[in-house]
């Protein structure tokens, strides 16, 4: 197996290469160099002592059977030579944990404990500890562990703080720390490539580093050379399935307001707006004179919901919350999800065809589990002609002529999205109101009846296909659990 960290080594040709001098000053221009680089050094490794002692190894315990631990280790890369794990031997998963109070509260992704609650967390001193509660957030992808402190004794452990990622550059040194394929207390270093990247429909604004992550990194903190937590990876984009230099953290102001809605409330109350939003086309923006990818537009208010109280229109378009730019339709989804209930909030907005900004005040409310706005200019929905899907986190109609007109379409037949929950299985998945379902694994849906009696046929959980129509064309997405 080769190992390359080609962004290491062109950073250190380029330190040698801007500070060596020619002629009689070669030697001393050298080591100027050098002390630069011995600087960096020493910097990585002041951080690195002072990070690692809070980092674990959370391992997902099923039972003991040593020839199928055997297995699992002999299929992993290296796995002939990867140290054992004691009094496990069978094994579901390995994954990366930080520690951020010093009672043994561990801060890690969702998707390393979603599986199970019977973890082992291993810290760096060697020391075994259960858990007594996890609680588990999957739409952000967080989770907390709580360690049992009957299986030691009550010192205070080592633990790290949070910086304030809304202050990070691109271009900040960074250092990752995890346990990739079971390689503990392993660090990588890198810098910040870039802010606020928005994958798979999640309303996080992900930190993408070229610091390597792998399998096993996941849940582990990525810090500043301070040593404070600025992210905790969560994800990479890789062909191979390991590092190649792009990977993603959950910003440390995004993972600290979930980490305390868990602690405090056991789950994580988000704030919502009550009603559809898409972002604004380039002659748009231009139009109202706005920043580049400014505001967002609303569609219809749902009844009852804070943007009806508040009197937002239709076509409104939203420029700032609470001074805040709205750059993107995650930015305003985020914005408003963590926000305080008990305040009052200003949104800056401009009326449909005029150009003045003004500013109006919105009261939030904490979302309902399972909520489903309902379209105030909907008349089929006023009239209970509807199907509400909870699970999935979709409210549909019967298409008829007219409507399947408006989406540009003819002669077809389905079910038209009116609204769909952000964060749902359907969101997930890609669903979007407006669009028409006409099949679900391959079977057409000419009518409410059907889709609720194929929905009872097929499980989520082996994954459930619809073949959706839209403007942009004909595509099949995968709900699943």
């Amino acid at each position: 197996m080769k190992f390359y960290s080609f962004s290491l080594l062109f950073l250190i040709l380029g330190i040698l290469a801007a500070n060596l001098p020619v002629g009689a000053e070669e030697v001393t221009g050298t080591e100027n160099s050098l002390q630069q680089l011995q600087m960096i050094s020493q910097a990585f490794q002041e951080t690195s002592r002072k990070v690692i002692p809070s980092v674990v190894k959370i391992v997902i315990k099923h039972g003991k059977d040593k020839d199928k631990d055997k297995e699992k280790r002999g299929s992993l890369p290296l796995g002939d030579i990867l140290p054992s794990i004691p009094e496990v031997e069978m094994i579901d998963g390995i994954g990366s944990g930080v520690l951020v109070d010093s009672r043994g509260i561990v801060l890690t992704n969702n998707h390393v404990v979603a599986d199970s609650d019977n973890i082992m967390v291993e810290l760096y001193d060697g020391r075994q500890l259960s858990a007594s509660s996890i609680k588990k957030d999957p739409q952000s992808d967080l989770a907390v562990v709580t360690l049992n402190r009957e299986d030691s004794d009550d010192e205070s452990l080592p633990c790290l703080s949070f910086a304030d990622s809304d202050k990070l550059e691109i271009g900040d040194w960074v250092l990752a720390i995890g346990n990739p394929f079971m390689l503990q207390s392993s660090v990588s270093a890198g810098i910040i490539s870039a802010k606020k990247r928005f994958l798979d429909q999640k309303q996080v604004p992900y930190i993408q580093t070229d610091a390597a992550v792998n399998p096993g990194n996941s849940g582990g903190p990525l810090v500043n050379l301070n040593g404070e937590v600025i992210g905790i990876n969560t994800a990479i984009v890789s062909l191979s399935g390991g590092n190649q230099g792009i990977g993603f953290a959950i910003p440390s102001n995004t993972a600290r307001w979930i980490m305390n809605q868990l602690i405090e409330k056991g789950k994580v109350e988000r704030a919502f707006l009550g009603a559809p939003f898409e972002a604004l086309k380039y002659e748009d923006v231009k139009k109202y004179g706005l920043a580049p990818r400014q505001g967002v537009r609303i569609g219809t208010p749902y009844k009852d919901s804070p943007a009806a109280d508040a009197g937002l229109h239709t076509n409104d378009i939203i420029c700032a919350f609470d001074g805040t730019i709205i750059d993107s339709l995650e930015t305003l989804q985020m914005l408003v999800e963590s926000a305080d209930v008990q305040k009052e909030h200003q949104l800056t907005i401009i009326r449909q065809n005029e150009k003045e900004q003004q500013t109006i005040p919105i009261h939030l409310k904490i979302k309902p589990d399972n909520y489903v706005g309902v379209p105030l200019a909907e008349k089929l929905v006023e009239n209970g002609k509807y199907y509400n899907d909870r699970e999935l986190g979709l409210m549909m109609i019967q298409s008829t002529p007219k409507s399947v007109e408006r989406l540009g379409l003819k002669d077809v037949e389905g079910l038209v999205v009116l609204n769909i929950t952000p964060g749902s299985i359907a969101y997930r998945a890609g669903i979007r109101s407006g669009m028409l379902i006409v099949k679900l694994n391959g079977q057409p849906i000419p009518d409410t009846a059907t889709f609720a009696e194929l929905r009872e046929k097929f499980p989520l959980e082996n994954g459930v296909d619809l073949e959706v129509m839209s403007r942009t064309g004909t595509q099949t997405l995968t709900l699943k659990k």
